[in-house]
């Protein structure tokens, strides 16, 4: 596992390639190289209408390790809606 020890964002998946994934975030377009089991995992989810990613503050590596009960990514899922309502709420209601 890949240790939580800086600052990260979401990205939005934009493309799914074998080595590399492109993400958006902030407007900006990154690719970003991923490992084949990466590539399994987001082939899984990549069905979904919509997916978001951590990403590093970089904008080089997937951050896909961050648990879901951590204080910094409900922050940041909570910037990227833009919501008054917990997206950790709304996740869990189902929306």
């Amino acid at each position: 596992m890949r240790p939580l020890d800086r600052p990260f964002t979401m990205g939005q998946l934009l493309t799914l390639q074998p080595k590399s994934v492109t993400v958006l975030i902030y407007g900006k377009q990154y690719d970003i190289p991923i490992s084949i089991s990466e590539h399994q995992l987001l082939t899984a989810i990549a069905k979904d209408e919509i997916v978001l990613l951590p990403v590093n503050f970089d904008r080089t590596q997937l951050l896909l390790d961050i648990p879901e009960t951590s204080p910094q990514l409900e922050r940041e899922l909570n910037d990227f809606a833009d919501s008054d309502e917990s997206v950790t709420d709304l996740l869990k209601e189902g929306v």
